[in-house]
């Protein structure tokens, strides 16, 4: 016992005789392109460039040219003809401002490039294809037990028989959203599907862009559902296989957030030189669940 208290002491004495000051230099990474873009079957290409924050900077100090790049020269192509995109207004899309396109209209079965110069003149370029949409056999509205006013959209899939085939949900409500939103969980692949009919679900998503429709606007009754008497557009998409990867490590990594026990999540996107982001084709069919009586 004398020298478990002896040693304790010693232990004391000699982390608080210890003074000197460390200075820990903190990293604050570079910042880097962030590229998404979009070319639908029967619509033009839409490309959203912003830049990443440093993980040590100040969001209240953040301007809108830190945020946006607005000054890009940005194209896409199908091998035949170049279309230039240009930056419009758009209340429908995630941040308002987009490079949109006017010459090309996505095909399905196509391939698209997509190439994007920056105002230092570096360039970056992916390459995308839209597949073949596969529609929806039907979808609903289903209440929640013990619930009987709130509940989920359901949907169901048939999947053609032949593994490859990719696929991402979002729904939008007319008169609530402004734009098609995926909830959570929202993309997935045929691996355990293959040739099978099978039904599934979700929940109501939320636009990390809206602070009217945001979740903590919601009672934690309604929080997560819709409602009996909702409208609901939904947009079921095809995807590649590059797509399908960018966006399942984004929600990885999206529902990891704030955990200190999640395995860092890596996104893998499809632009190179160093950007960030997805150039996606999406072979699309839309469908609406109209309200229950």
């Amino acid at each position: 016992m004398k020298n478990y208290i002896l040693f304790t002491s010693f232990v004391i004495i000699a982390l608080t005789s210890c003074t000197e000051n460390i200075d820990v230099k903190l990293p604050n990474s570079d910042k880097k392109i962030v590229i998404e873009g979009t070319i639908e079957n029967g619509k033009v290409a839409e490309v959203i460039i912003t830049r990443t924050i440093p993980l040590f900077s100040s969001v209240s100090g953040t301007t809108v040219s830190d945020l946006y790049v607005l000054d890009a020269k940005v194209y896409v192509s199908n091998g035949s003809i170049t279309d230039t995109l240009n930056l419009a207004i758009d209340s429908s899309s995630s941040l308002g401002v987009v490079y949109k396109g006017s010459a090309l209209i996505g095909v399905t079965g196509q391939n698209y490039s997509l190439k994007v110069v920056a105002s230092d003149g570096k360039i970056y370029s992916a390459t995308t294809y839209i597949p073949t949409p596969v529609a929806l056999d039907s979808v609903w509205w289903a209440p929640q037990p013990p619930n009987d006013t709130l509940g989920f959209a359901n949907a169901r899939l048939k999947d053609p028989s032949g593994l490859g085939n990719n696929y991402r949900w979002y729904a939008k409500r007319p008169t609530k959203d402004r734009r098609f939103i995926a909830p959570n969980g929202a993309t997935f692949d045929d691996k355990l599907i293959d040739g099978k009919t099978f039904d599934f679900a979700y929940s109501k998503g939320y636009d990390p862009t809206d602070n009217v429709n945001s979740a903590m606007n919601d009672s934690d009754a309604e929080r997560f559902y819709y409602r009996k008497t909702d409208t609901i557009y939904i947009q079921f998409v095809s995807i590649d296989r590059a797509s399908k990867d960018f966006y399942t490590t984004f929600e990885n990594a999206v529902a990891s957030n704030g955990n200190p026990f999640a395995s860092p999540v890596t996104i893998l996107g499809n632009i190179d030189n160093g950007a960030l982001g997805v150039w996606s084709g999406m072979g699309t069919t839309y469908d609406t669940i109209m309200p229950t009586p």
